[in-house]
């Protein structure tokens, strides 16, 4: 379980930094990171799976409000609103992309030899659940900024 928080840690951090600075977007940097049996998602959702010497799925997830605000901080210029609702999806893919290949290369996994490979994100449009498998873990950290948060989780 220690190498879960420290690895849910690692990309909670990344992600903040990320915000900040690429996207000028300021995220509390008082974040726990829990144990849970569900994880209700929001609107978008990516995930990556992770394989090799590591194995699991990371997941971001957001609101449409929040991945609209975060996707026209990559935009210049005016968009219509069914333009930006087309981009927002890759646009969350994309940064858990990022923000998770920043975080590779120092985990105690990589460091002491071993390899971890990630998969091509995938994508849930819409809110879901999940829920832990019987023999699995599942671990979640919120980040907030204003009345918006970015759900960070990492399930085996």
């Amino acid at each position: 379980m220690t190498n879960e928080i420290d690895f849910l840690t690692r990309l909670s951090n990344r992600t903040i930094n990320y915000f900040e600075q690429e996207l000028s977007i300021n995220i509390d940097k008082d974040f726990t990171i829990e144990q849970v049996e569900i994880i209700d998602y929001a609107d978008i959702t990516a995930l990556i799976s992770l394989s090799k010497d590591m194995v699991g799925t990371v997941a971001m997830s957001v609101s449409n409000d929040l991945a609209f605000k975060i996707i026209e901080n990559f935009i210049f210029g005016e968009m219509s609103k069914e333009e930006l609702d087309e981009l927002k999806d890759e646009n969350i893919a994309e940064t858990l992309n990022v923000t998770l290949g920043n975080i590779l290369e120092e985990l105690p996994t990589v460091t002491s030899g071993g390899r971890v490979e990630i998969s091509i994100p995938y994508m849930m449009p819409k809110k879901v659940s999940v829920t832990k498998k019987e023999d699995g873990d599942m671990f979640i950290c919120k980040l907030k900024l204003n009345d918006e948060i970015i759900i960070l989780s990492y399930f085996i």
